[in-house]
């Protein structure tokens, strides 16, 4: 996982609504809530798919696989809808 995600969404992200419409996703490097809030200001969807994979693997055959991989989620969603709820706000 990475520690950090790259400082220059912002620029990437403007370059690629240079060109369209429609709504940004950004998913690489995203593992923790502080960097959802970080991307989220930059674009309209957050992916963790290889977040999740690695919490997956790291616990592939645990029972409470399910509730593990919803705990680790539970916190990138907050911080998605509290930065929404933010930016809606201002």
């Amino acid at each position: 996982m990475q520690k950090k995600v790259s400082e220059t969404i912002a620029q990437m992200t403007a370059k690629i609504r240079a060109h369209t419409d429609l709504p940004v996703a950004v998913g690489f490097g995203i593992s923790n809530a502080d960097q959802v809030r970080f991307v989220a200001q930059h674009a309209e969807a957050i992916v963790v798919g290889s977040a999740i994979v690695n919490q997956i693997a790291a616990c592939g055959d645990c029972p409470d696989l399910t509730t593990r991989v919803a705990e680790f989620a539970q916190p990138l969603a907050k911080a998605l809808k509290h930065t929404r709820d933010e930016n809606s706000n201002s």
